[in-house]
């Protein structure tokens, strides 16, 4: 599937997203305004998306038309990121309930049937900890490419980082544009559109939106995977397949530690970032998984 996506101009199901414009505002949380955008219409089943660290909605915003023709689909950024406010320090508290205001904001809770959660990569660590404390109010969630055991030290013991690099020029930025963990670079009509989202004009030149230091303001749980049975409503984990984040290990100690029965999905040829490199096969991951989830609020292994 990358081949047919690595030509040099933009396939036309990426045009046909990028036209699909979003309902999209900034609401209120714990003091900081927070943006978000939703696609589909609002009595279809929601399916909320949460990103991960150094991400923005437009980690969303190619695939989410797609999901959108069966759900109502919602994504923002969380403070901190993209065109959210900063905090003086991002507790996880406080991330969940931007997560539920969202929610309710977009209209996710407005259907019968009560919605649907995906989460990728940090954006995991916030979403079981959401289904933990707020699960029977979701009808199942996907956590995609999350390790749910932290990679380097975040909260008071993280080292602050100095401000991001100022550019000269915008085309400059987006050229120097780095995904994090590093992957091969395909499908680049997506990461200029990242890029280009992801400043702002400072001065005389062009840096990255995100607060230099999330790390050591968010007081993220360290490991999570002993957790996972806690989730009160249906799981289901997906990663792709050379993932440097969900390693082997990693994948084998959350087979072990999920609730029974619960789905474990590898997206072949896909690396950390799958909507990036693959993403017509996360769509049909989710929607797969999105169709197959029980009523009765449990898998059977």
């Amino acid at each position: 599937m990358t081949g047919s996506l690595t030509g040099h101009g933009p396939p036309a199901w990426f045009e046909d997203a990028m036209r699909c414009e979003p309902e999209a505002g900034r609401l209120r949380v714990e003091g900081a305004k927070i943006e978000w955008a939703a696609w589909g219409e609002r009595a279809k089943p929601g399916l909320l998306l949460l990103i991960g660290n150094g991400a923005h909605i437009g980690w969303w915003r190619a695939i989410a038309p797609m999901l959108a023709v069966d759900y109502r689909v919602a994504a923002f950024s969380w403070s901190g990121m993209g065109r959210s406010d900063w905090r003086d320090s991002y507790p996880i508290e406080t991330l969940i309930k931007e997560a539920m205001a969202v929610s309710e904001t977009a209209g996710l809770f407005d259907a019968v049937q009560t919605p649907f959660l995906g989460a990728h990569s940090f954006g995991g660590f916030i979403g079981l900890r959401l289904m933990i404390e707020h699960g029977e109010r979701f009808s199942g969630g996907i956590l995609i490419d999350s390790r749910l055991r932290a990679r380097q030290t975040w909260g008071a013991e993280a080292q602050p980082v100095p401000p991001f690099h100022v550019h000269e020029t915008k085309e400059l930025a987006i050229a120097r544009f780095r995904l994090k963990p590093e992957q091969p670079e395909v499908n680049r009509f997506i990461l200029d559109m990242l890029a280009e989202e992801s400043l702002e004009p400072v001065g005389d030149g062009w840096r990255y939106r995100q607060d230099p230091n999330m790390r050591s303001k968010t007081p993220l749980d360290s490991d999570l995977i002993p957790r996972m049975a806690e989730a009160r409503c249906p799981l289901a984990i997906v990663r792709g397949v050379h993932s440097r984040s969900v390693i082997d290990e990693i994948w084998r100690e959350q087979y072990a530690a999920a609730p029974p029965g619960t789905p474990f999905v590898e997206v072949p040829d896909a690396h950390h970032h799958l909507m990036i490199d693959q993403p017509l096969a996360l769509v049909a991951a989710l929607r797969a998984l999105l169709q197959s989830f029980p009523k009765n609020g449990s898998w059977n292994r």
